[in-house]
């Protein structure tokens, strides 16, 4: 698979989410949907979205409520320690009336940084179209929902993160394993971002995906 698109994304409204779309090159594989963090917007993804492999129809949208400090969050209430999973219920009722417009026949490719990664697992524990979850710098909300069984998913993390403590995503990672998830773990010298080689290690996560479009 090739990566590096030359595209440029277009804005979309899908129900009440605005975002962004790439469309893919050649076939279509398994579509992507990037969730932002706490205080950002369908922007701050698309710096992975530039890298995804042109096989991929990639959208990012915008989180449903504005952040105190400007940009937008997924919901309401504390954000650390992880609020429960319901807080993340009123940003599932949106997706899922968004996705539906998304062809999506083996199950949509759920990527998400900080707080967009606890609605990831969130939107796969919920019954959404899953083929996998890739976490970046993120977490798993308090009581979560079960995963699908055998659910694929790519967990980086930085061991010098000050917001996410590195211990707590080892501790979300294990219990993925113990509810049957494939979890991939991979972790890196850097605070709470993706690291370069995190990030080719994404990309290669990614190539199982390509046959299952």
């Amino acid at each position: 698979m090739k990566a590096g698109s030359p595209k440029k994304p277009e804005g979309i409204q899908l129900g009440e989410l605005r975002g962004l779309y790439r469309s893919p090159q050649g076939p279509a594989g398994v579509p992507v949907v990037m969730l932002h963090g706490y205080g950002g917007d369908e922007r701050s993804m698309w710096i992975f979205g530039q890298g995804m492999p042109e096989i991929h129809p990639v959208y990012s949208f915008r989180a449903l409520y504005p952040a105190q400090e400007g940009g937008f969050r997924w919901h309401v209430g504390r954000r650390w320690p992880p609020p429960p999973s319901e807080v993340l219920d009123p940003a599932i009722d949106a997706m899922r009336k968004a996705t539906a417009a998304i062809d999506a026949p083996h199950g949509i490719l759920w990527v998400g940084f900080s707080q967009g990664a606890a609605l990831a697992f969130h939107c796969a524990g919920s019954g959404l179209p899953t083929a996998g979850v890739a976490c970046l710098a993120g977490y798993l909300p308090e009581s979560p929902t079960a995963p699908p069984d055998r659910l694929p998913v790519f967990w980086s993390h930085g061991v010098q993160d000050d917001r996410v403590p590195f211990a707590f995503a080892l501790e979300g990672a294990q219990a993925l394993r113990d509810a049957g998830a494939d979890v991939d773990f991979c972790q890196a010298d850097v605070g709470h971002k993706l690291s370069a080689g995190c990030q080719r290690a994404l990309w290669t996560w990614m190539e199982r995906f390509a046959s299952r479009a």
